[in-house]
């Protein structure tokens, strides 16, 4: 396969364009240029992952006796979970305001960015094209353009306000809910096959 082709996989599993809706939730309650300032430095963790699992990953996973299935069931739960707050978000007490808490590392770099998807698919490639600094080299490229969609992404909150942030949160938390389980299945399925 060409590096191109081995980007645009990384970009489409990785699916920055998809999670949109669930980055404006999660940073809804911070201003404009410290969201860009997170989604930038959450990126940029995405793609430390990344590179990490092309290089060790394997071997890493290996040596801690961590399982492909578990990579995806955690994920996978981890989502849920999130989904399950964005469909119900909890009410917030109008007597006191609790600081926002600021997302790191989790959930935007991984699961939503560097997930098992793109840990699996990164571990196939590098088994498949036994070339690390290609797959490097794709991986490189591919989150150039995930950085920029995912900054992008903050721009939406300024235009969509306050009533079409919650809209959007709530229908991303259904979407998010049904992609959570499937990774899940994926991670039940692994496990059966691993018995």
């Amino acid at each position: 396969m060409t590096i191109w082709s081995i980007a645009l996989t990384f970009f489409l599993v990785a699916n920055p364009i998809g999670n949109i809706p669930a980055f404006v939730a999660l940073l809804k309650d911070f201003d404009f240029h410290r969201q860009k300032k997170i989604l930038f430095r959450e990126s940029l963790f995405s793609y430390g992952i990344a590179i990490f699992f092309l290089f060790i990953g394997d071997q890493f996973l290996r040596a801690i006796h961590v399982q492909q299935y578990a990579v995806y069931l955690s994920g996978g739960t981890l989502l849920f979970l999130i989904a399950l707050n964005m469909i119900f978000p909890a009410k917030s007490s109008s007597s006191t305001a609790a600081a926002p808490v600021e997302p790191f590392i989790v959930p935007i770099a991984t699961p939503l960015l560097a997930g098992g998807g793109v840990l699996s698919t990164i571990m196939i490639y590098s088994a498949k094209e036994q070339n690390d600094i290609k797959l490097a080299l794709a991986a490189t490229i591919a989150w150039v353009a995930i950085t920029f969609v995912v900054v992008s992404s903050a721009y939406l909150q300024k235009i969509l306000k306050r009533r079409g942030l919650l809209a959007i949160e709530q229908l991303m938390g259904m979407l998010l809910c049904m992609m959570a389980v499937e990774i899940v299945v994926k991670g039940i399925k692994l496990f059966i096959r691993s018995v």
